[in-house]
């Protein structure tokens, strides 16, 4: 026999599982998107790393380099194969999984990723100076993906059981005395589920238990309401936050390639020049000086980058020496002037000197500030075209008290959108002339850091094709010293 107690069990029933089930499908669909798209996009980064490490085996034909990189992937128990390519498309080096196939192609899949019933496969070039060089292959099986999703599967499982299970029980307590109550509280919760209007509420009325349970679910309301607030606002913030990772991300994919650039052009130089000093003995003096001067620029330039890595990296552990004493600020200009003028001059470009005399003293580290001071004129020279002008200012601030110093250009200037970016970790600067991306991202980074350390303040402005000024200001900590009076001396 029908009743409405029996009709209201049915409809709930019916209801919760039915909307259990339809988030528990959409929760699904979404945790096996996610899952393969974070699959894609972390073999993405491991194909392109290995990618890059295996250039320099590709340009020297050693395939036996390129299979000890492609190793590394050993550690990855999801990888069934990894295979690169040469430009030709040939079969170059490769990996295999033990229990992995026995065959792998022999000539270079379409690049992209393909997903198969049980793996991934992902192809991406590898590039060296802007040419495609080769091409790497990985076949990535999905059995942990599967596992997940199965884990998944089993909880929502359980948690529709035990959902069906605490509904009937609940439904089936209920008294011949609550059901008109309860079929207008089961309608209006039909018409908030359907309508998502969490601004309704419940009438108080029958017995004290249903009228207490009206308030809880008019609070319940309440809280739905403010949680869906919270939950926009949240998300906003997560989408903020997750632009930003994928900015920093990127920034940080750019530095790798840039300082494997930056590292790979030198000791290839090097290497060149070394061999052709073995193999031609009788080189005139002249020219055996010319290369072993350039075999020396190399040198430099590969330690200024190395330097300059390992103090970012010192300087963000928090490891570095700070060897603070009482200095000149001109004096540390005017050290830095002689010591980069030989390279203003080699590009026709002038540097004047303004300095402020009886400037108070700071309490640094000068070979710190020499460093920060020798990174704004590097800069400034490398943007700043033949028959230029570098002027280098320094003068006292009362209010903080404390010493800046200005370093201003007649180059091509920065481009707007940079501007507030120069000085973040990875960033790389584009000329405002070549629109060309400049630099390795991390010295501005060190001149900020230096200078905050001390609690200063580094900022820059620009005008397109006027120039730009660097300006930062350290603070005097110390307080200057109180002259004695006339009347104190006995």
């Amino acid at each position: 026999m029908r009743t409405l107690k029996r009709e209201l069990i049915l409809v709930n029933i019916v209801t919760t599982g039915a909307a259990v089930l339809v988030s528990l499908a959409l929760m699904f669909s979404v945790e096996l998107r996610t899952g393969k798209e974070s699959l894609a996009q972390d073999m993405t980064i491991k194909a392109d790393i290995i990618g890059n490490q295996c250039t320099a085996a590709l340009a020297f034909s050693a395939p036996w380099d390129a299979e000890e990189i492609l190793t590394a992937l050993r550690a990855d128990g999801q990888i069934v194969y990894a295979a690169v390519y040469d430009r030709n498309g040939s079969l170059f080096a490769a990996y295999r999984r033990r229990e992995g196939p026995a065959d792998i192609p022999r000539r270079a899949p379409e690049k992209g990723r393909t997903f198969g019933s049980d793996h991934l496969d992902l192809t991406r070039p590898i590039v060296l100076d802007r040419e495609q060089v080769g091409t790497i292959s990985i076949r990535v099986g999905l059995e942990r993906l599967r596992e997940a999703l199965l884990k998944y599967m089993t909880v929502s499982a359980a948690v529709l059981v035990v959902a069906l299970l605490a509904a009937w029980t609940v439904l089936s307590r209920l008294q011949r005395t609550v059901t008109a109550p309860v079929t207008d509280l089961v309608r209006l919760m039909e018409g908030v589920t359907r309508d998502k209007d969490f601004s309704r509420r419940a009438e108080r009325s029958g017995p004290e238990e249903l009228a207490s349970l009206s308030t809880s679910f008019n609070e319940m309301l309440t809280a739905i309401q403010s949680r869906d607030r919270d939950l926009e606002r949240s998300l906003t913030e997560l989408q903020e936050a997750y632009g930003k990772l994928k900015d920093l991300d990127r920034l940080k994919s750019d530095f790798i390639s840039t300082v494997s650039h930056e590292f790979r052009t030198p000791v290839t130089s090097i290497k060149a020049f070394v061999g052709i000093l073995s193999m031609k003995p009788n080189l005139t003096e002249e020219r055996k000086k010319r290369i072993l001067a350039t075999i020396n620029d190399e040198s430099d330039r590969l330690t200024r980058l190395i330097n300059d890595l390992l103090d970012l990296s010192r300087i963000e552990s928090g490891v570095i020496q700070w060897r603070d004493q009482d200095m000149d600020m001109n004096e540390v200009v005017r050290a830095v002037i002689s010591e980069i003028l030989p390279l203003a001059q080699n590009k026709d470009i002038s540097i004047e000197e303004r300095t402020w005399e009886g400037l108070p003293l700071i309490l640094a580290d000068s070979d710190r500030l020499k460093q920060v001071v020798v990174n704004l004129m590097s800069n400034a020279i490398k943007f700043t075209p033949a028959g230029g002008l570098i002027t280098v200012e320094t003068f006292r601030r009362d209010s903080p008290a404390g010493v800046a110093v200005s370093i201003t250009d007649t180059g091509s200037g920065i481009l707007a959108e940079d501007l507030n970016r120069i000085f973040e970790k990875f960033h790389r600067t584009r000329s405002a002339l070549t629109n060309a991306v400049e630099g390795t991202g991390i010295g501005l980074t060190i001149c900020r850091s230096i200078v905050e350390h001390y609690g200063g303040s580094i900022w820059a402005t620009s005008e397109h094709e006027k120039g730009s000024i660097f300006t930062f200001f350290l603070p005097q900590v110390r307080p200057p010293a109180i002259p004695e009076s006339p009347g104190s001396q006995g």
